[in-house]
């Protein structure tokens, strides 16, 4: 892998990983730990990062 495309992968996981605390962090904030889903996509260096948090309750 050539510096340039390491450099490509460094930069993507650090806005992965800084989005993905922040959505840590609002899931503990709301008590949401554990209904969270989180899609990461890429095209060409622009991230699309979307997050739900759920609350699910049992009926019965």
């Amino acid at each position: 892998m050539d510096l340039n495309e390491q450099n490509k992968k460094e930069m993507l996981r650090d806005q992965m990983v800084s989005f993905i605390d922040c959505v840590l962090d609002s899931a503990e904030n709301d008590n949401k730990l554990d209904y969270i889903n989180i899609e990461i996509n890429n095209h060409k260096g622009n991230l699309q990062m979307d997050y739900t948090l759920r609350n699910r309750k049992k009926a019965y």
